[in-house]
């Protein structure tokens, strides 16, 4: 039990090691780390408002789409759609490539429902990665020119198997022929979408979109950006490489929080507020909702035990 807990604590120490020194490394041109605090405390309350807006839009746009999703297994209530992706939140910071956003969303689902979410979930998750892929490869490579290859490559190797298993996944619901048991149970909540269900789960991913990239449209307002079409394509980039980079807790909050400083250009004496409102956006839309779904998964798990 010991040392259980003396791996989990010197874990976290080296992911909060590694979050500083990559913040750092990305931070170039901020001669003092204490002027983002200072510009974090003075932070207007208009970026408040349109972070939390922002962040609960986003929030209430996919707990909508999940239940969508699994509208074909059970009827879910808007709460504990909500539960689940909060506990998904705070999984998937500690386990790579958005695995744990999954298993956080299948806790307020019925046991015999779980295994059938999961095409479910990937047909979701598909539908947003494509909107992500038509805006940001054109977008990576107009900014990036040859270095967006390697994104490309990481969203080919996310984005076909992907596309594999809900291709062979429609095969088999097609198929007539007889199946396993454990196979029809996986398929059970997939063979019964309808073509307005794959639209609306098309269209609110495109509204999720918007509403990420309508904070970023703050920043282009405010820091006064000249090149509005460059900004504007900057954003889609910045979308791009987060969707595509291991979403672990360092690795994602250092590309969120450094990618603004990358695409806007803005004076040296401006970058510390940038930073800060860059902070500010992550505590709302990532952090808070994690912490939220920690309590969240500890209080279920006390419930379910008790």
């Amino acid at each position: 039990m010991k040392t259980g807990l003396g791996w989990k604590v010197i874990r976290w120490l080296l992911i909060g090691v590694c979050l500083f020194w990559l913040i750092r490394q990305f931070s170039d041109g901020i001669p003092d780390p204490k002027l983002v605090w200072a510009a974090i405390l003075n932070i207007p309350w208009y970026w408040q408002a349109a972070a939390l807006l922002s962040a609960t839009a986003n929030w209430w746009l996919e707990a909508v789409k999940w239940r969508l999703l699994v509208a074909n297994l059970e009827k879910l209530s808007f709460g504990n759609a909500a539960k689940g992706l909060l506990a998904g939140a705070a999984a998937n910071n500690v386990i790579p490539f958005r695995v744990g956003e999954f298993l956080g969303r299948v806790m307020y689902l019925r046991e015999e429902n779980r295994q059938a979410a999961l095409l479910n979930n990937y047909f979701g998750a598909t539908c947003q990665t494509l909107i992500t892929l038509i805006a940001g490869i054109p977008a990576a490579y107009a900014l990036l020119g040859s270095e967006a290859a390697q994104y490309g490559k990481n969203s080919f190797f996310y984005i076909v198997p992907l596309i594999l298993i809900l291709a062979i996944a429609w095969v088999a619901v097609k198929s007539r022929n007889k199946k396993p048991a454990w196979l029809e149970k996986w398929l059970m909540g997939f063979k019964h979408f309808s073509g307005i269900q794959i639209t609306v789960t098309l269209g609110l991913s495109l509204l999720r979109y918007l509403v990420f990239g309508g904070f970023y449209a703050f920043f282009i307002v405010h820091f006064q950006i000249a090149d509005v079409a460059n900004a504007l394509t900057g954003v889609a980039c910045i979308f791009f490489i987060q969707t595509f980079t291991p979403g672990m807790v360092y690795t994602d909050a250092a590309v969120r929080l450094s990618l603004p400083l990358l695409v806007f250009s803005v004076p040296d004496v401006q970058k510390p507020l940038l930073l800060g409102i860059a902070v500010i956006n992550y505590f709302y839309s990532v952090l808070l909702p994690a912490i939220i779904g920690l309590i969240v998964f500890i209080l279920h798990r006390w419930k379910s035990q008790s």
